[in-house]
């Protein structure tokens, strides 16, 4: 595309409308001045590293497409109906959950080996414990908040 000109053309309504900004080819990597240290270079490592101009166009699903893979359910379209029957028949509706049956949330793997930061929260929070104490003792204290302290105070 041509280099847009100064001041840029006119373009014309509907299907006579024309790019008159020279187009994605003109837009090249810009520096921008101003910017924390070594930011300005990632900036402009981002700039060249997107596609401004030839690249695959994204293909928006039809109405009929969507609609097919919803009702088909199938495990190849990756979508499960709302009212579909659970793909978990054996598992517990609370697994992965630390309330009901079935195993809690270290079946899932995500607070490993993270002991020692849960007794650090649980000292610093011990350190806030006097001033949340006061603020649920307070008249003008939510319920909600009261509620919230007290589950704070048991679970320590």
């Amino acid at each position: 595309m041509p280099e847009p000109t100064t001041p840029a053309p006119v373009s014309g309504p509907g299907a006579l409308s024309q790019r008159t900004d020279g187009g994605p080819a003109s837009q090249g990597s810009k520096y921008v001045a101003g910017m924390p240290y070594g930011e300005g270079a990632d900036f402009m490592d981002l700039q060249s590293s997107a596609k401004m101009e030839g690249s695959a166009p994204v293909r928006a699903l039809s109405p009929g497409a969507v609609r097919q893979a919803v009702q088909s359910g199938s495990p190849q379209s990756g979508v499960v109906p709302f009212g579909a029957p659970t793909q978990n028949p054996d598992q517990p509706i609370t697994h992965g959950a630390d309330a009901g049956v079935g195993p809690g949330m270290d079946s899932l793997g995500l607070n490993t080996g993270n002991q020692v930061q849960d007794n650090a929260f649980k000292q610093q929070l011990a350190s806030y414990m006097p001033a949340l104490m006061y603020i649920a003792s307070r008249p003008d204290t939510s319920p909600e908040t009261r509620t919230a302290i007290k589950e704070l105070r048991e679970n320590m």
